[in-house]
């Protein structure tokens, strides 16, 4: 913290101090000049038992008092110019913790932070946008440059949701640039936008979805096992999330087991595997599977049709040729070929 910077609070009390003693104190608690934490028109407006809405009107008028007296003031153009080549080395926009970094050393609530506040709302420049859905607190250069970042960043939350999945880090960039958005625009979109982020992979995407911020454990293995790409026990499916990163609290194996169960994104391919029904496995046993594909085939060949088992479940073909021979609902034909026994 540069002691110019901090100087900055002599320049505050040099602005408010015409400012009546009570409206001098409601602008000072509002934007927390004295102690760095801003007060709210209520706590205010009960302290001198008047209403919010009267707290807010004196704070509008003294604001625009002051206003008038910032062209008088020579120090006030200064910190401007600071943070105006503080958002333009960051390609004119930041989130508001990063500037009061740049500016004073830490992005911590202080009173030095607040004077900044205060003193670029006074100069009318540069912009600050609220904390809202969809982002976190922040500046830009101007309204243009704050209008372009919103815009950006609309169109990429929604490329995403056309996209419907999480990008890797590796294809992030080219994403991103087939939704117009530049790889400087991305790395300050993805620190102040509340509705992208990064799962354990690095993968990029919504908050919204289970594969980047996973709520529970069945949210989990799903995440661990599509990584995978192939079926895994409930065991090893429980190690992968312990061994992920996504939290301290570990993962117990029967809970895992139970989740697994109660999730149709899962499938049972074999004893205690599981694999994820997107990738064509089927559920029930494997007379029940090869039921379900006779009926919309009519009949196969022996070989055409172990194959179609295989696909969807891991088994032994010696356990599907067992099950074949229940004569009461397969029927072998002259040709070697197998259809379901007519009731």
């Amino acid at each position: 913290m540069s002691s110019s910077n901090n100087a900055i609070t002599k320049t505050v009390a040099l602005l408010v101090k015409n400012l009546s003693v009570r409206n001098r104190d409601i602008v000072s608690r509002r934007f927390g000049l004295k102690t760095g934490k801003k007060e709210t028109l209520e706590s205010i407006g009960k302290s001198y038992g008047i209403t919010r809405e009267r707290v807010r009107q004196i704070e509008e008028f003294s604001l625009a008092q002051l206003s008038k007296a910032v062209p008088g003031v020579p120090d006030v153009s200064k910190y401007v110019s600071l943070a105006k080549d503080i958002l333009g080395g960051n390609n004119g926009v930041m989130r508001e913790g990063d500037l009061f970094k740049a500016f004073s050393g830490t992005d911590k609530e202080n009173v030095i932070n607040a004077s900044l506040v205060f003193v670029l709302t006074l100069a009318g420049g540069p912009v600050r946008l609220g904390e809202s859905e969809q982002f976190y607190s922040f500046w830009a250069l101007n309204k243009n440059s704050a209008e372009a970042f919103v815009s950006n960043a609309t169109t990429l939350v929604g490329s995403f949701n056309k996209n419907e999945r999480a990008v890797s880090s590796a294809d992030l960039g080219s994403f991103a640039e087939k939704s117009g958005v530049s790889s400087k625009d991305l790395n300050v979109l993805m620190g102040m936008s509340k509705e992208l982020g990064r799962n354990v992979f690095g993968e990029v995407g919504l908050v919204s979805w289970a594969e980047v911020k996973p709520k529970g454990v069945r949210d989990k293995a799903y995440l661990v096992l599509k990584r995978e790409s192939k079926p895994k026990h409930f065991s090893e499916i429980a190690k992968l999330i312990n061994t992920t990163g996504f939290s301290a609290k570990r993962a117990n194996v029967q809970t895992v087991h139970n989740e697994l169960i109660k999730d149709s994104r899962f499938v049972l391919v074999g004893r205690g595997l599981y694999g994820l029904s997107e990738w064509g496995y089927r559920p029930g046993t494997v007379k029940e599977v090869l039921v379900d594909i006779l009926r919309s085939s009519k009949s196969l060949p022996k070989a055409e049709l172990v194959a179609k088992v295989l696909d969807a479940r891991v088994v032994k073909e010696n356990t599907i040729l067992l099950n074949l021979q229940d004569s009461k609902v397969f029927s072998k034909r002259d040709d070697g070929s197998y259809a379901l026994r007519k009731a």
